[in-house]
């Protein structure tokens, strides 16, 4: 038999506009320029003010000297929403609500603008030679869809058999359209893999029946693997012979569409910027383009009592004004939120600032976190998807965290960058006729104080994209 019964208990609830204030903080700068752009169209309430002056930040009415908002000022705004009474009184009160000044520049340095500029994609450039080619439109919608099959590295990543299925045509169209699609430029596109794609180039370099075409099309595996003895044996030729078919082979590219991506179209705006200023580390944000906000004055003055404004305009223009200080509110605390885990960062990385990566100190979110006093989830909302300029150029701020590796004689504790870097430069200095093994690597890193296992060197390994060492060996 069902009953009704009340109970009373305490639970925590997010209220939509704490919810609105987690949303703005893992947002790059670019991100919340579009962002208050947005709001400025849906809330007429908000204003962008022009009267800002260009002027370097200074601790004042609503900013400390550690970039925190002070809200000392806002004490009657800190809480809950206005009803029409609160905002009527304070208005007559004398209203002013608007964003802390924070320009942090010279005034006088000149600012250069990213500039953006147009590529060409692969597909885009494929398409344009497939039109010249075709006959029918079956041909042009088949080159279509196989264009579209084709990576950014220029590679088909289904096979023929599927293409066939899902356009609904004989596997030998689709391989007879492959073949037209391979003798496009860039030269090697429209490959199934890296031996065709070679093939391919070799074929457009008319270097068929040489000793290069004839080690790709007969023994890849063998070369790839560095077996010279067998690749020699084979295709019978001399070592000399060999290192001849090995620099042809080494000038063919094994991305052919790698240079149709536009990486000029991609520009890096560091959020934050850290600079040396008179022997201490500076910490600043990245914002002085973002819109500066205020209250907008024409529809403030709507809620005069002498405007004659009609009771649900009134209503709707108080829903907006306090919807418009919450957004103002929340822009603050994520720019005094993201200033304290950079100032955190900060300080625990000042070796890395001073001497570059194979300095930096091991640190996690759980760090940064207890050192701000906020949960972690904020610390990684904060680092998400934000760069930080430093002395050391231009960072991802989450590549500034790394694990700890123990060092074996108790001292202070090194971060796994330091020792990818560590190892990085040990490669770069062996003898290429007898590469170091992974034995060997672990061998003088154990020798040099770090504590660390073969198994974490051949993971750090290919994390760098290194190959091993019977790979790396040369004539």
């Amino acid at each position: 038999m069902l009953k009704m019964t009340q109970e009373l208990k305490l639970a925590q609830k997010l209220d939509i506009r704490m919810i609105q204030s987690l949303k703005l903080l893992p947002l790059t700068t670019m991100q919340l320029e579009q962002r208050i752009n947005e709001e400025l169209e849906i809330n007429p309430m908000l204003a962008v003010d022009e009267t800002v002056e260009k002027e370097e930040e200074k601790p004042g009415r609503d900013t400390d000297e550690s970039g925190q908002v002070n809200t000392n000022s806002m004490d009657d705004l800190s809480d809950g929403d206005f009803t029409e009474a609160d905002w009527l009184k304070y208005i007559e009160d004398g209203y002013d609500y608007q964003q802390s000044s924070r320009q942090e520049y010279d005034p006088n340095i000149e600012e250069l603008e990213p500039s953006y500029t147009y590529t060409e994609t692969l597909s885009e450039h494929l398409l344009d030679q497939l039109g010249m080619v075709i006959k029918t439109e079956e041909e042009r919608e088949l080159g279509e869809f196989i264009i579209g099959c084709i990576n950014d590295d220029g590679f088909i990543e289904l096979p023929s058999e599927q293409i066939a299925l899902d356009i609904g045509v004989p596997v030998e169209g689709v391989n007879a359209m492959i073949e037209v699609i391979q003798q496009f430029d860039p030269s090697g596109v429209g490959a199934r893999d890296l031996r065709e794609c070679l093939l391919i180039q070799l074929r457009d370099r008319e270097q068929e029946d040489t000793p290069a075409w004839h080690i790709v099309n007969e023994y890849f595996h063998d070369f790839t693997h560095r077996r010279f003895k067998d690749v020699m044996k084979g295709v019978g030729i001399s070592e000399d012979e060999l290192k001849q078919a090995m620099e042809v082979i080494g000038g063919l590219t094994p991305r052919p569409g790698a240079f149709f991506k536009d990486v000029s179209g991609i520009v890096v705006i560091p959020d934050i910027v850290v600079e040396k200023i008179e022997g201490n580390y500076e910490v600043m944000l990245n914002d002085r383009n973002v819109p500066h906000l205020t209250i907008s004055s024409s529809y403030r003055k709507l809620l005069d009592k002498k405007a004659g404004t009609e009771a649900e305009t009134r209503k709707y223009l108080v829903d907006k004004l306090n919807g418009a200080r919450w957004f103002i509110n929340s822009i603050e605390q994520r720019r005094s939120t993201i200033l304290r885990v950079s100032h955190a960062i900060v300080d625990r990385q000042a070796e890395f600032l001073d001497h570059g990566v194979s300095h930096l100190r091991p640190m996690t979110l759980q760090d940064v976190a207890e050192d701000v006093g906020v949960a972690i989830s904020t610390v990684q909302r904060v680092t998400a998807g934000k760069y930080v300029q430093t002395p050391q150029g231009v960072f991802e701020l989450k590549s500034l965290f790394t694990q700890r590796i123990a060092s074996s004689d108790g001292s202070a504790d090194l971060s796994a960058k330091s020792v990818k870097d560590r190892l990085q430069t040990l490669i770069n200095e062996e003898n290429s006729k007898k590469p170091l093994s992974d034995q060997k690597i672990t061998d003088i890193l154990n020798k040099e104080g770090i504590a660390i296992s073969r198994r974490a060197i051949a993971k750090y390994r290919d994390e760098l994209q290194i190959p091993p060492a019977r790979l790396r060996k040369e004539l």
